[in-house]
């Protein structure tokens, strides 16, 4: 019987066809390894979320705004007991929203990792400062009847208040520059009291009283605070500068892009000129309305372009061919060499790649992907020369097939790394090992 099995695997077809079998048995293995990535990388991202939540998370800088609050009536109309229509007042109260006329954010970021385990969260330190410029408007409120300018109060948007770590400046300024307000006499209060105004509902308010013959004023301020993964900031000026720097080289833009952007090893910086046209709220408008803020912004995320389980993640669905491509390398060493190799043979060999994605995997968790690699990468190379050599009686052998699977390997390597070029690459490979194989078997006969 084994004569037999042993010489139906002898035609090249046959064994062909039994070697496609076996690679398409490799994705059992190839899965179970698949699922211990994403169940491991679903821990990961669990982990880094509550960094994120203890540290801080996503900041989003919003403000300053100024609030006035203010009274108004309104005239109704009901009918009595005789069915005569009678007409009576309502007092009302709410508040005035007024955005800066112009303003001018500079986030400066300061990148840091944070570790739980064996997991570890990219997180930042900012420092945010800013000018923001008032100009009061000429106030048409229907019905109003006092403007309670001496419970006004300058409110800023922080998404997530327990990530300050300080108020470094808060200065009030008028037209001529003297001083109205410092930080020293600031009575800096929590919360922002606009529930309703996506943008603005979190952070902190200083209380002011506000001279409307004060024409206009201008509001220096900067803010320490910690975040993790991405920061943003809300164009609330008649005209927005922005301006992000950090010394993290990876970033990703969302919603508005950058003007102008600088990307380099040492870290990147951004800068956006947005005007108020871009988006649909106005300048004033009531606390009672409806107003999403956040319908325009300028992001800037910390990326990470591609963390290890994402890379474990790409090798392991280049699994199955790279298995077949092992078999095929293997395939043309036979026909190369004239030599052979038994089905049992293959099959080991088989085992020792799927091991590889295993070995990467345990390794990539506390090793760089880089050493990681390398050691996994090793363990097939090594393990498979060796067997064919012995085998085979012929070191010779087995160094070119550690010489073919070191390039193959290579070759994975270079795939994981260059993203972009990645699909382009494996078209490549696959045509070269094609190339290679017709060359080979051109002068064979392939009976069956």
């Amino acid at each position: 019987m084994l004569n037999l099995f042993t010489t139906a695997a002898s035609n090249i077809t046959h064994k062909i066809i039994i070697l496609v079998g076996i690679s398409l048995l490799s994705s059992i293995p190839l899965g179970i390894v698949m699922n211990m990535t994403s169940d491991r990388q679903y821990l990961y991202n669990d982990v880094v979320e509550e960094i994120g939540q203890s540290w801080g998370p996503q900041q989003r800088i919003s403000g300053p705004a100024l609030v006035i609050p203010y009274r108004y009536q309104m005239v109704h109309e009901k009918v009595n007991d005789a069915g005569e229509p009678v007409k009576y007042k309502s007092e009302y109260q709410s508040e005035l929203v007024i955005l800066p006329k112009q303003l001018k954010l500079n986030m400066d970021l300061k990148h840091d990792f944070r570790s739980r385990g064996i997991y570890q969260s990219l997180v930042y330190n900012a420092e945010v400062s800013g000018k923001a410029r008032f100009v009061m408007p000429e106030l048409d409120i229907p019905n109003l009847i006092e403007l309670k300018t001496d419970n006004a109060r300058l409110i800023f948007g922080i998404s997530a208040n327990q990530a300050i770590e300080k108020i470094e400046r808060l200065t009030l300024l008028n037209s001529e520059g003297k001083v109205l307000l410092t930080q020293a006499q600031a009575g800096i209060m929590p919360g922002t009291g606009l529930e309703r105004q996506q943008g603005l509902e979190r952070g902190f308010h200083q209380p002011l009283s506000i001279n409307l013959q004060q024409n206009d004023f201008e509001v220096d301020f900067a803010i320490a605070l910690r975040g993790s993964q991405s920061i943003s900031a809300l164009p609330l000026g008649e005209h927005t500068d922005i301006a992000i720097t950090t010394d993290w080289p990876h970033p990703s833009f969302n919603g508005i892009l950058p003007t102008n952007r600088e990307i380099s090893d040492s870290g990147f910086s951004a800068d956006w000129k947005i005007s108020h046209l871009t988006r649909n709220y106005p300048q004033v408008f009531s606390s009672s309305q409806d107003i999403n803020l956040t319908e325009v912004q300028a992001s800037s995320q910390l990326f990470e372009p591609v963390t290890h389980y994402g890379k474990i993640e790409r090798s392991v669905k280049y699994g199955m061919l790279f298995i077949a491509l092992t078999f095929i390398v293997l395939l043309i060493f036979e026909l190369g060499q004239n030599t052979r190799l038994n089905l049992v043979q293959y099959l080991l060999v088989g085992c020792a790649v799927t091991l590889f994605y295993l070995l990467l995997l345990s390794l990539s968790e506390h090793l760089e992907f880089n050493y990681a690699y390398t050691i996994a990468a090793s363990i097939p190379v090594l393990s498979v020369s060796a067997y064919v050599a012995s085998a085979t009686a012929s070191y010779k052998k087995g160094a070119i097939i550690a010489t073919m699977l070191t390039s193959l390997y290579g070759v994975l390597y270079s795939i994981l790394k260059l993203e972009d070029y990645a699909l382009l690459m494996g078209t490549g490979l696959l045509l070269t090992v094609l190339l290679i194989l017709m060359f080979i078997t051109r002068h064979k006969s392939m009976e069956t």
